[in-house]
C-alpha cells in the first residue's frame, strides 16, 4: 500500500468513528437536513460499513452530495479514488474531495492536497475543468441560490390573491425546519417570505455580498442568481 493509500484510509477511518452528525453540523446553508435526509444519512453509511458499495455510491452521489452534505461528496471522491462501486478515477476523485474542502475541513483538505500532488499536469487541468463543472452543481453557494429561486417561485405563485387570499383554504404541511406544521394560505405565504429573507442573508454573508437586497418582494433574483454564478466562475480553484 502507498503512502497516499495509507493517508486516505487514515482519513476514512477517523471520519467513520466520528460522530455522522458531527461532521455534518457545519452546513453554512439556510437548510438543516430534515428528518428524511437525516434518514438517509443513517442508511447509507450503514451500507458502505456493510459493504453494499454500489447502493451506497448511488445514494451518496444521487441523493446527498447534491444537497451540499459534505460528508458524501468527500465519501463519492473516495469511492472514484479506489473504485468501490464506481470506476476508479483519480482526477473525477480529486474533483469531488475539492467539493468537499470547501468549508476548511481539516481532513478533507488533507486528503486533497495530497492527491492534487499526485496528480500530473494534464490531470490537474482536467480536474480543474471538473471541479468548476460540480462548484456550479453542487457548492454551498450554488445549492443556497437554488433553493432561493425554488422559493421564490413557490412565494410568487401562493402569493396571487386567485390562490392565497386572506382567508384561503389552501393548507401546506411543513417539515423542513423540524416536526411537521400545518399552515393556512396567509400563513404559508409569510413563513414563505421570512424563510426567502433568512436565505437572501445567508447567501449575503456566504458570498460576501454585503449590498445584497435581503428584502424578499425587492430582490432582483435573475441579477442575483448571475451575480452568483460569476463568482462562482472566477473564484480561483483549490
Amino acid at each position: 500500500m502507498s503512502t497516499f493509500q495509507k493517508m486516505v484510509w487514515l482519513v476514512l477511518v477517523t471520519l467513520l468513528t466520528t460522530s455522522t452528525q458531527a461532521q455534518r453540523a457545519s452546513m453554512p446553508a439556510a437548510d438543516r437536513a430534515d428528518s428524511r435526509t437525516l434518514a438517509v444519512q443513517r442508511k447509507v453509511d450503514d451500507l458502505f460499513e456493510r459493504g453494499e458499495f454500489e447502493r451506497a455510491f448511488f445514494i451518496y452521489r444521487n441523493e446527498l452530495a447534491p444537497v451540499g452534505d459534505k460528508y458524501a461528496q468527500y465519501m463519492v471522491g473516495y469511492m472514484h479514488l479506489v473504485g468501490k462501486g464506481t470506476d476508479e478515477n483519480p482526477v473525477v476523485a480529486s474533483a469531488w474531495y475539492r467539493l468537499a474542502a470547501e468549508r476548511g475541513t481539516p481532513e478533507f483538505m488533507a486528503v486533497r492536497d495530497q492527491l492534487m500532488r499526485d496528480l500530473q499536469a494534464d490531470e490537474r487541468r482536467r480536474s480543474d475543468f471538473e471541479y468548476l463543472r460540480l462548484r456550479h452543481e453542487y457548492s454551498d453557494l450554488a445549492i443556497l441560490m437554488d433553493s432561493i429561486l425554488d422559493r421564490a417561485r413557490e412565494l410568487n405563485r401562493v402569493s396571487r390573491p386567485r390562490l392565497a387570499p386572506e382567508n384561503s383554504s389552501l393548507n401546506v404541511v411543513l417539515e423542513a425546519q423540524g416536526p411537521a406544521v400545518s399552515r393556512s394560505g396567509r400563513e404559508y405565504t409569510e413563513w414563505l417570505r421570512k424563510d426567502l429573507k433568512r436565505r437572501l442573508s445567508t447567501l449575503s454573508r456566504l458570498g460576501n455580498f454585503p449590498d445584497l437586497e435581503t428584502d424578499p418582494d425587492k430582490a432582483n433574483y435573475a441579477e442575483i442568481d448571475d451575480r452568483v454564478r460569476a463568482t462562482i466562475e472566477s473564484t480561483p480553484v483549490n
